[in-house]
């Protein structure tokens, strides 16, 4: 994501800014998939063409031929690459398939984040670092309109195959893990980094700690139904037995 290129145009050219989305969704060996959304916000919307919108996010995500080839040498399959507009409202639109976090890593696109994958035998934990190689200079930041650099959203979601234990850098729910950022920030030379914790598995005595309790809760709710099947026996006999001739 060239995120510096994406704010000196805007701020240069357009009024407005952008809404920039991803959704990662991991397998347990670390392979996956991304899903990227790209939409431009209200007041572009209002002040520019479409097709000049589509002129500026390709500076940050290529022509298709470009990044399918480098998609390619780096071993991540292109699913789809869409460049739509729909009631009036213009959206990329690209999902990606890869086998590791490595090969997503060689990839020009993401070549501003650090990503690791560890696997243990109960849980997995990823590292997500995202930062500009080149910050903004004072004089540059001075030239730029916090408005608008307000309006340029950064959201990122991340789904792990199992339930997220511990975070840091961002939030979490379920198996979720999320940030809504602002490119501004990113802009002025702050990362934005990520760990994050995900149970894939549960150690064998917790496993045989549940079976017990389960068993032994079965046998508490068989031994109580015998009870009250052989009191309400007795009783019924109890009460035959009282009864005159």
């Amino acid at each position: 994501m060239r995120l510096i290129f994406i704010i000196i145009f805007v701020t240069a050219f357009l009024s407005g800014c952008i809404h920039y989305s991803e959704e990662w969704h991991f397998n347990q060996n670390g392979s996956g998939s991304i899903q990227i959304i790209c939409e431009p916000s209200p007041s572009w919307i209002e002040h520019a063409a479409a097709t000049n919108w589509f002129q500026a996010a390709l500076l940050f995500i290529p022509p298709y031929k470009s990044i399918s080839q480098d998609f390619a040498r780096a071993g991540v399959k292109i699913v789809h690459c869409k460049f739509t507009t729909q009631k009036g409202k213009p959206k990329i639109d690209m999902l990606v398939n890869f086998d590791s976090l490595s090969s997503i890593a060689r990839t020009s696109l993401f070549s501003d984040r650090r990503l690791q994958w560890r696997k243990k035998l109960y849980s997995v934990t990823l590292l997500h670092h995202l930062s500009t190689k080149r910050p903004l200079g004072k004089a540059e930041l001075a030239s730029l309109d916090d408005g608008v650099l307000s309006d340029a959203k950064f959201d990122l979601k991340m789904f792990f195959p199992g339930r997220v234990i511990k975070v840091n850098g961002a939030q979490k729910k379920g198996n979720c893990v999320f940030i809504n950022a602002n490119l501004k920030n990113l802009a002025m030379g702050n990362p934005i980094t990520i760990t994050a914790t995900a149970r894939i598995a549960y150690p064998l005595w917790f496993k045989l700690l549940i079976a017990f309790i389960i068993v032994l809760l079965l046998t508490i709710i068989i031994l109580f139904i015998i009870k009250k099947f052989f009191l309400n026996s007795q009783n019924a006999n109890s009460s035959f037995n009282s009864q005159p001739l």
